[in-house]
Parts: structure tokens; sequence; C-alpha cells
């Protein structure tokens, strides 16, 4: 097929009737026709071009298409045009960077499959390098961060009035009356109606960083007043008590750790827990021997005015415990006889529920948990009380092999009540008597939970929270064999007046933690979730409803308290 030539252009003789004119060609120049309109031409040649572009439909639409740039561009007249920057440059310098973005494009597609993986490989080692720098990063709390605020947006209230105090997975600088810096967990406050960060505590000058997975404090309480905050080891070895004013924001004392005498605790001895007096004038710091071993001294009291440690109590295990009578005995407070007694004195003795003292709700003793075991295992779960006041400690030893362990204390005067809980495969609360003759074992509430074979061990999360009326406990468990053939997350809301289960729920997923609302009856109970907080029905009934989501995606760590 032959080829198809482009339309040759039409030339033609632009005539006039001046003979002396020479000869121009048809369609006219787009230079000829400027010089026309700017009056450069020679008045003949002028003139032959006006009249060649009147009778030339090619050349007087050229012209017209022509005249209005022109006349633009003449229209500015002696105007100064603006300094217009030479481009080259940043041109070039475009050109190079995709360029440099382009070259291993090029090379990529010029390798082999095999030259494929090699390189798919070195990615995903540098992806995995970067996690790990960052990881570092974070372990060393090199991340900076912001205050934390709530992403969400007109929340439903969980209460009419109160607050709500959460600890974040945030460090914030504390500079201690002695010029030593100590790491505190950022606190939040959060307004129940609104579901604003009202206030992030404690006040610093210096940038938040990210906690490392043992930087956060051991343990965080709080009333009305101050927030206290028991740091991990920092400061070659060293741990410190930090009191914030809820109210003003600021660190009131940051103080170490120390024997009543100034002198520093012995080797092989921490801090692991606090436990603040109903009068709010003093904290009591729990102790622990090296591997949950027991240590000379149990607690410390530190008073809150100025965290200066003004007492140590020691608190020692009789040789014989009692244990609760046989069910369906008389009162033990009136046959003391039928009371079985055990001797304990061959056993190792180690501390429970991670070391943890509560607070009796009339203020005057504390309690604790300790573990009696022999060769073949773990017999005993022994609660201790220490009065005060008098220092007498009187026990009652619970039979069994006992593994995971919380340990709560009612927030009702009006039930003064000390809570045992127990992890599955034998979920059980055991309901203690607080008062003065305690403790006693005033009823015990089976939950459930999986059931698996002798051989199998599982691993619980176990979180106890006591609603403020005294009546209600939350319990939450997430339990999973170590082969993962079995897990289970539970929820559990216990009557510990009438010694039974008002609701149990299974979720899908984690149980986090569950926390009763102190600042209003009616108020909803708050949930712990992955490091993001829900709300929902006191009772456990229906779903949970997000109210509040990190602006940043650092979890919430802990839910502290609700405040009026």
């Amino acid at each position: 097929m032959p080829e198809i030539e482009a339309p040759r252009p039409r030339l033609s003789r632009v005539t006039t009737r001046r003979g002396t004119l020479r000869q121009l060609n048809c369609p006219l120049d787009p230079e000829l026709l400027v010089a026309e309109f700017s009056d450069e031409l020679p008045p003949d040649v002028a003139t032959a071009v006006r009249e060649h572009m009147a009778v030339c439909p090619i050349c007087g639409k050229r012209a017209q298409e022509l005249h209005l740039p022109y006349a633009l561009l003449a229209s500015l007249g002696s105007t100064p045009a603006p300094y217009v920057p030479d481009l080259r440059e940043s041109v070039r310098l475009k050109s190079a960077r995709v360029e440099r973005f382009l070259r291993p494009l090029r090379a990529l597609g010029s390798v082999s499959r095999f030259g494929l993986v090699v390189t798919a490989l070195a990615v995903v080692t540098l992806v995995a390098l970067l996690a790990g720098v960052a990881s570092l990063a974070r372990s060393l709390n090199l991340l900076s961060v912001q205050r934390t605020t709530n992403q969400l947006q007109h929340v439903p209230q969980a209460a009419a009035s109160g607050s709500l105090v959460a600890e974040t997975d945030k460090l914030v600088s504390v500079t201690g009356a002695d010029g030593q810096i100590w790491q505190v967990a950022e606190v939040i406050v959060v307004d129940q109606k609104s579901g604003q960060v009202t206030r992030s505590l404690p006040d610093s000058n210096t940038a938040l960083r990210v906690a490392g997975a043992s930087s956060l404090p051991v343990a965080v309480v709080a009333d009305r007043q101050m927030v206290y905050e028991l740091t991990g080891s920092q400061n070659g070895g060293n741990q410190a008590l930090i009191g914030i004013n809820l109210a003003a924001g600021s660190a009131r004392w940051a103080v170490p750790l120390t024997l009543p005498n100034g002198d520093a605790l012995p080797a092989g001895e921490s801090a692991t827990s606090l436990a603040l007096a109903p009068n709010g004038l003093t904290v009591y710091v729990g102790l622990s021997g090296e591997n949950g071993s027991l240590s000379a001294d149990r607690a410390l009291a530190v008073a809150t005015s100025g965290g200066k440690v003004t007492a140590a109590i020691t608190v020692k295990t009789p040789d014989q415990i009692p244990l609760p009578p046989p069910p369906g005995s008389l009162p033990a407070s009136a046959f003391p006889s039928v009371v079985p007694i055990v001797p304990i004195s061959g056993m190792s003795q180690t501390l429970a529920s991670n070391g943890a003292i509560v607070m009796s709700p009339d203020g005057q003793a504390l309690f604790d948990v300790v573990l009696a075991s022999d060769a073949s295992g773990v017999r005993y779960a022994i609660v201790r009380r220490v009065a005060l006041q008098s220092g007498v400690v009187t026990v009652l030893g619970l039979p069994g092999s006992f593994q995971t362990t919380r340990l709560a204390a009612s927030m009702s005067a009006n039930a003064p009540q000390v809570y045992l809980v127990t992890g599955s495969p034998s979920a059980t609360v055991y309901v203690l008597d607080a008062a003065l003759t305690g403790p006693t074992l005033a009823g015990q509430i089976t939950l459930g939970g999986p059931t698996v074979p002798a051989s199998t061990q599982l691993n619980d999360t176990l979180s106890v929270n006591p609603a403020a009326n005294g009546v209600w406990l939350y319990v939450t468990q997430d339990a999973s064999a170590g082969d993962g053939s079995i897990t289970a997350h539970s929820r559990w809301l216990v009557d510990t007046q009438g010694m039974g289960l008002v609701a149990s729920v299974t979720d899908p997923t984690s149980a986090g933690a569950l926390l009763g609302n102190v600042a209003e009856p009616h108020g909803k109970t708050f949930s712990l979730i992955g490091g993001q907080i829900g709300i929902g029905a006191s009772n456990l009934s229906g779903g949970w409803t997000p109210w509040l989501q990190t602006n940043d995606s650092t979890p919430i760590t802990d839910l502290i308290g609700t405040l009026p």
C-alpha cells in the first residue's frame, strides 16, 4: 500500500497594482504581519500586505489571531517588567532528584528474578533494622511526644459530673529537691461529661518521652488532692515516691525511698505497691525481697505532706495458721475449736499478687497475701492482716494450688471486706471480713472460666476493681494455654454481699480491665481494652462505646480511679 503524503503548503504570489514591488509568498510570514501591526514596514510593502489580508481568507484570519496578543503586549507600554527569577537551576535540581528516584527503578527492571529476591530481602532487612532502631529509641526514651488529648469528639457522657484519672504510656521528667531527675508517667484527668482531657500531670518544661518496657511506674494511686507515683529502678538502682498536686498540676515533692533512719533499702529489696490511707495523710509502700521473697520490712509509711518515711512495718507469719471452718459448721467466732490449725514452719513463703498491699476501708489495717509451698508445690494462700496501731498480725490460710492471684479491698466503710481473686482453671473470689476480728472467710464465689487438663498450664492476666457501692466487684481475665490450644476472655460482675454472680460475659478478644464509677452512682463503667477507653452499662449489659482514644495512638496503661 503506497504511503500517503502530507499536504504540501499552499504557495502563491502576492500581486499588487505597483509593478515595482517585489513579489511576496502567500501565506505571509507571521513576522511580516506583526511588522505591519507595529508600522515597521516601508509604506509600499505595508500597503501591499494590508491589501492582501483584505482579500485572502488565510492571511486575513492569521492576522486577526496575531493582532489580539500584539495589542495586549503593546498596551503594557513602557511599564517596567517585574523581576523574573532564573528557573534553570531549580529545574536542573528537580530533574536530578527525579533521576535519582528513577535510576534504582530502571536498575530493578533490568535485574533477574534472583536479583529481585535479593533486593526484596534487602528491603525487608532495612525495614526490620529501622523497626529495631525505633524500638531501641523507645526503650531509651528517645522519642519525643506531645501531651495527651482525646482524639474523639462529641462522645456520650460517662457521668453528669466528676473526672476519670488514668495513666498513659508517656514519661515526664521531675526534679527533686536534691537535684535528682526522675521519670514519672503522665497522668491525665478527663472530664466525665465531655470526655475532654482537662489536665496532663505533672507540669514540666521538658519534652515528654514514650515509655520503655520497664520505665513506667510500679504503682500509681490518687485521691481528690494528690496523685502518688512509685517509680521503678532509676538513678543507679534507686526508687522514688512522687507527690503531684492534682489541681495545680505541679510535683510537690520527689523523694528517694529510704528506711526511716535515712539508710538505703537493703540489697535485693524493692518497692512493689502503694496503698493510700482513707484520710489522705499517709501512703504505704509495699516492699518485696528478691524474686518475691519476704523482706525484713514489709512496708514503709510515708507522710503525704512531704514524702518523709516515718515508719517501717514488719509482718511475720505465725508457724501455725488457721483455716476456714468446714462448710456447714458452726461460726468460728462462737466455737473456735472448730477452726482447723495447720503448721507451715517447714514451708517456703513467697509474696503473691505481685507483692500488693491493700488498706482496709476503715484505715486501721494493711493486708497482703503469702503463698506457702512444699516439695509438691503451693499448698496455701495466707492472707495476713497487720493492725497499724498495735502491730498485731492475724492470718487466715486458704488451701489450694494457687497460681495467679489479685488482692483488692472494698471502697466502702459500710462493707469492710478484702477480696482475694484467683484465676483459671479454678477462678474464684474469696470474700474476707476486714473488720477488727478478721481476716475470716465471709464467702467463696466460683467464677468459672476455661477447664483444662491437669497437665496444661494457663497463663492468666487478672484485673480486679471494687465498685463504689461496696457490693459489686468487677473481675476480668485473659487466659491462654502455653501451647495456644485454649484462650479465654472473661468478665464477671460479682455480688460480694449476696455471694453470687450478677453477670458473666465471654469476650471474643481481650477482656482488658473494668473500673466502676465512684463519681456518680448511675455513671457508666469504664473499660480499658487495647490501650483505649470505652464506656458501658454498670451491669455489663450491652456493648462498649468508644470514649477516649489518644491523639497520637500511645496507649492508656491503667485506669487509676474516678473522682467526684
